[in-house]
């Protein structure tokens, strides 16, 4: 039987962080950010409170680091093996149009946004997760639905900043919605997308 390799020091600890940041996730789905203890994210992990404050400074930075691992990390690589530009699009307007569904993810940030109001140190926190998950989705924009042709509604980041609006904003007013009303929130988020994402017309009716 082959021996396991060993880990070094440096992936022992992305390891650990990788596990308390799992058990992060989903105690603070379950009981929400301020109900659930350094304590029970680490022995959920299997660690010490030690092993915790060793990767992360308070729950705060472990949010963030949940958050941080919701960005589209995965649709980058997935869009990779595609290399026509209109299914390209197809499958990040896929994507789009069903991230309103993550009602438990967003009922989490409008905690810790609530949270941020009372609390300037987690304002700053939350500050700095919308500025890098607006700098994600920039990217994605100028990436994957810019074209030789033709570029979107506007530059990347404003483009971004709309769909990340219209996919919070959907998600909030869907937490308690009927069944039977749900394809309205998809429909609108899809709606959206391609209006945000169509080439620019210049005044001579000429593609910019």
């Amino acid at each position: 039987m082959k021996a396991r390799k060993r880990l070094t020091r440096q992936e022992s600890k992305e390891v650990t962080r990788a596990r308390l940041i799992e058990a992060a996730e989903r105690l603070f789905v379950r009981k929400g950010f301020d109900d659930a203890s350094v304590e029970e994210i680490s022995e959920a992990a299997g660690y010490s409170r030690g092993a915790f404050y060793s990767n992360f400074d308070d729950k705060e930075q472990v949010f963030l680091a949940v958050i941080d691992g919701r960005r589209p990390k995965a649709l980058d690589d997935f869009l990779e093996t595609i290399s026509e530009r209109a299914e390209r699009i197809a499958a990040v307007r896929d994507w789009f149009s069903i991230q309103w569904r993550l009602r438990d993810f967003v009922a989490l940030r409008m905690e810790f946004s609530r949270r941020a109001m009372r609390d300037r140190s987690v304002r700053k926190h939350l500050a700095d997760l919308r500025r890098r998950e607006l700098q994600t989705y920039a990217a994605s924009v100028d990436r994957y639905l810019g074209a030789a042709d033709g570029a979107p509604a506007g530059p990347p980041e404003m483009v971004a900043l709309v769909l990340l609006a219209v996919a919070h904003g959907l998600g909030t007013l869907a937490i308690d919605a009927e069944p039977e009303f749900e394809h309205i929130y998809t429909e609108a988020a899809r709606l959206v997308f391609d209006r945000m994402t169509a080439p620019r017309i210049s005044h001579s009716g000429e593609l910019e």
